[in-house]
């Protein structure tokens, strides 16, 4: 060990020895060129991390530290622009507008850094970060320096700051709510806020009084601006006004249940949209040398610009889902809970991810639904109007009995725990509704099979309550939900023209099997209303007879409508005019797309998934002729068109659980009425093509019986109709409903 004052210190090297550099290029090109196409060369100690971390340097698309030719470091950093430069109203105009597009494409799921944090005036604004309310602002400085610049230039300092601050501010609060409820990130929102504050410590009372003192500016000063100019400005500071009173007064909207600021808000988007064109757009003001001083981990991406009427479009989305959320915070029974959750979920487009959310605190928020209903009074509610009226099982007065050895005790007891274990799967059938559609599918995948388990569990627990109740038989069995599933497992959009029928037919098989569980309640619940003395009567019974009559009869409508689809394409098919998507040499099969499709399903005990060949055989029945195909496929969607009609015309809900107390949910019945006629349309539309299909059938038939030379066999073993066959894309006029993939027929003529 050397002594303190002792020190190695190596002795001085020149820059010649210490680096000796050599141009390698040419040499490297010349190896490079003997390579063979495919062949590769790599040193055992140049591993992935060093071969990606070599792609990414000196990449301007992946390093953000990238300097191009002739750059400095000061220029790759700083930019030209000037924040305190005077702009004309129209240009201030121009810039909230660019401002509120950035903002909507960040709601739709864009990151900050390629929206809102590309704008050098909010950067401005916020970096580095201030250290008081009033500090935010264009030019850093004391009181008197800041009056100053307002007195100045007053379009910037007073109206366009009190503007982005609104802005920002609105940010934070739809972070905040987005954040604290179930999202995926680059799917449905990008939290990340790069170190960057955005006014999370202060209130929203501030940043109002400074858009209403902006407001009262405009009004009162007449010199330099155009009434149209200034109005436009003046509606702009406005809905910032109501869209932050409105983002703010959620946090106790259920009791407030106040939708004036969202009203406020769509009825100035009319406003902002007809004054568009007097904005004059600052490209410069925007830059992406922002993104090099952001605390972020992701190399630089392009900037995301989307237009004025796209932003117009989902900004009055927005407003109108706000709005008509509020329908449903009156709870008149889970069914009707339910219905309304998952039609407005199904709109197009769908809500956005700041509404979704919403909905996720509305379905639940501390332990209460609605903010008034437990969840437990939820699930009760449920089991009553679906399998268990007037049961002793769900009666509150078990709460209150306190000897261990009493039949109620242990009842409740038992409640108590099924309740604990299914309370998560039971809510989730409504919190999936709010998350994006792909998730959607892959939630209900995984419900099926929690489902199935807890559906095994009821039945156990059936037989100890029996005991413990003396009853005859009843099966106590909230499948209903596990059954449901697999509708919504199976995506036409995702299915090729060949897999159509197999999966119509399957989907019709899930309903055949529902209806059979319905109709086994059914008769479990009219035996035990023939044994009911109870003092409240029968109406309990009526109501859940009633709530299986309307699931019953979705289910009649839904399976005919399949069955008719299914023949359908069994005709097409065998006449070979149904386009193909796989070619017959590639690697896909019959076999194999029916185990990709069937994978979510095969853990589910009841209904048991069927075996491909079994499988195939149902859907393409060889003994049925064509004649007899069509003949089927008339009868089904006969059966289909009154069943929709029936369903029309029960509407969408089945009303209160309490007498006198009326519900009404207009926006989202419109919204229900209007899908169930699509799916009324494509159930005419279908009656139409198979129609055509059976005219041009006889008429071949009729032909060939006529003919000497051909035989009289059935129509399809002879010879080929003359059909042309298209399966409109969803969204197109042709399409009437995403569900229901209803071919269009025309006849060939010849020649």
């Amino acid at each position: 060990m050397l002594p303190n004052n002792q020190l190695r210190v190596p002795p001085p090297q020149s820059a010649s020895q210490r680096m000796v550099t050599r141009d390698i290029t040419d040499s490297f090109v010349n190896a490079a060129s003997k390579l063979r196409q495919g062949e590769l060369v790599k040193d055992e100690l140049f591993t992935l991390f060093e071969a990606v971390g070599a792609l990414e340097i000196m990449d301007s698309k992946m390093d953000s530290g990238y300097l191009g030719p002739g750059e400095n470091h000061a220029q790759a950093l700083e930019y030209d622009y000037d924040v305190m430069r005077e702009l004309q109203p129209e240009e201030v105009v121009g810039l909230m507008d660019q401002l509120l597009c950035h903002e909507m494409a960040w709601h739709m799921g864009h990151p900050l850094s390629q929206t809102l944090f590309t704008s050098i005036y909010l950067d401005k604004l916020l970096a580095p970060a201030p250290k008081s309310f009033d500090e935010y602002s264009f030019h850093r400085g004391d009181a008197k320096r800041q009056l100053e610049v307002e007195q100045q230039s007053p379009l910037i300092h007073i109206v366009l700051r009190a503007y982005c601050l609104g802005l920002v501010k609105a940010c934070d609060l739809v972070h905040q709510r987005v954040t604290q409820e179930y999202y995926y990130e680059e799917e449905d929102f990008f939290p990340q806020l790069y170190n960057r504050s955005i006014l999370t410590e202060h209130e929203v009372d501030p940043v109002q009084r400074l858009l209403q003192r902006a407001i009262q500016y405009l009004e009162e000063n007449n010199e330099g601006i155009e009434q149209n100019t200034k109005s436009a400005l003046v509606n702009r500071l406005r809905f910032r006004y109501h869209f932050l009173e409105a983002l703010d007064e959620e946090r106790d909207i259920i009791n407030t249940r106040d939708k004036g600021p969202f009203t406020a808000c769509l009825s100035l988007v009319g406003s902002i949209e007809s004054s568009a064109t007097i904005g004059k757009p600052i490209e410069e003001a925007f830059t992406l040398k922002i993104q090099r001083k952001l605390a972020s981990t992701v190399p630089p991406r392009p900037m995301v610009t989307i237009g004025v009427d796209a932003t117009i479009e989902y900004l009055k989305h927005f407003c109108q889902n706000a709005i008509d959320m509020f329908e449903l915070l009156d709870y008149s029974g889970s069914d009707d809970l339910r219905v309304a959750l998952w039609t407005m979920a199904s709109r197009k487009p769908q809500p956005g991810v700041y509404i979704r959310s919403l909905l996720q605190k509305f379905i639940v928020n501390n332990l209460k639904v609605l903010g008034s209903t437990s969840v437990k009074r939820l699930l009760y509610d449920d089991l009553a109007d679906l399998v268990l009226p007037s049961s002793i099982l769900l009666q509150a007065e078990n709460e209150e009995v306190e000897v261990p050895s009493d039949p109620r005790f242990q009842i409740h007891k038992s409640m108590e725990d099924f309740l604990i274990r299914i309370a998560e799967s039971f809510m989730n059938t409504f919190r999936s509704s709010c998350l994006n559609r792909p998730r959607v599918r892959r939630a209900l995948c995984h419900s099926i099979i929690e489902w199935d388990s807890i559906q095994i569990e009821a039945e156990k627990l059936d037989e100890h309550l029996q005991a413990l109740t003396n009853e005859a038989p009843l099966t106590f069995d909230n499948g209903e939900s596990a059954y449901s599933y697999p509708l919504d497992g199976l995506r036409i959009i995702d299915l090729r023209p060949e897999e159509l029928g197999g999966m119509y037919w399957y989907l019709a098989e899930i309903c055949f099997q529902h209806r059979r569980h319905l109709d086994r309640i059914r008769a479990f619940v009219i035996a035990e209303m023939g044994r009911n003395d109870s003092a409240g009567g029968n109406k309990p019974f009526e109501r859940t007879i009633t709530v299986l009559g309307r699931h019953t009869l979705w289910l009649v409508a839904t399976e005919s409508f399949a069955l008719a689809l299914h023949a359908m394409y069994v005709f097409l098919d065998r006449q070979r005019v149904l386009p193909h998507a796989a070619s017959k040499k590639s690697y896909s099969s019959s076999r194999l797309r029916y185990e990709l499709r069937m994978k979510p399903l095969l853990s589910v005990s009841l209904p048991e998934l069927l075996p491909f060949d079994k499988f195939e055989k149902m859907v393409s029945p060889e003994e049925e002729t064509d004649g007899q195909t069509l003949e089927r496929a008339n009868r089904a969607i006969g059966e289909a068109r009154k069943a929709w009609e029936k369903v029309l015309t029960d509407g969408p809900f089945l009303g209160s659980r309490h007498a006198g107390k009326t519900v009404e949910r207009p926006a989202i019945e419109a919204e229900w009425q209007r899908n169930t006629k699509d799916s009324f349309r494509s159930c005419i539309g279908a009656s139409v093509a198979i129609q055509k299909a059976t005219s041009i059938f006889m008429a071949k038939k009729s032909a060939r019986s006529n003919s000497t030379s051909t035989s009289t066999r059935e129509a399809g073993d002879a010879s080929l109709l003359p059909i042309k066959v298209e399966i409109p894309e969803i969204d197109t006029p042709h399409r009437w409903h995403d569900w229901w993939a209803v071919p269009r027929i025309s006849e060939v003529k010849s020649g």
